[in-house]
């Protein structure tokens, strides 16, 4: 299964998001990432989406977008959405943005390891990850996941 980004045409912009440390989710289950990834479809200038797990078996989303302005746009966006529901918090101050132009074509993948993983706290979110983990080698191998050749 080919991800995402590979059918991307550069230029674009991928912007890394994940949720901050010592981050309290509202009713213990949406998190500031949640939130920020919820916001991102209804935005001008997304182009997707791909979800993975690092290393510390933390989530990590990988949004896509046409250009800066739409980027930029959506952190706004959010900003303003995650002070109402996260008692006043900044977006920068409950999640971890990266963003990163991307301007020459990403090539063909390589299958993951199927070796040791960061495993979620859940069960429920276990059997999930697994799912989306296996669905996103490209970004799996970003993150520094072994790969085979």
């Amino acid at each position: 299964m080919a991800s995402l980004v590979e059918k991307l045409i550069p230029p674009f912009y991928a912007a890394m998001i994940n949720d901050g440390e010592n981050i309290k989710t509202f009713d213990d289950e949406i998190s500031p990432t949640d939130e920020m990834v919820s916001i991102a479809p209804h935005q001008p200038g997304f182009l997707g989406l791909e979800t993975t797990w690092n290393k510390q078996g933390k989530w990590v989303t990988v949004s896509y977008w046409a250009d800066m302005d739409s980027e930029k746009a959506w952190e706004h966006k959010g900003d303003n959405q995650i002070r109402e529901k996260f008692s006043g918090q900044a977006l920068k101050e409950t999640c971890a943005i990266r963003v990163s132009l991307v301007n020459c074509k990403i090539g063909s993948l390589k299958k993951l390891c199927s070796g040791i993983r960061a495993t979620p706290e859940s069960s429920m979110s276990a059997s999930i990850g697994a799912l989306v983990f296996s669905a996103f080698p490209m970004i799996a191998e970003l993150l520094g996941h072994e790969a085979v050749q």
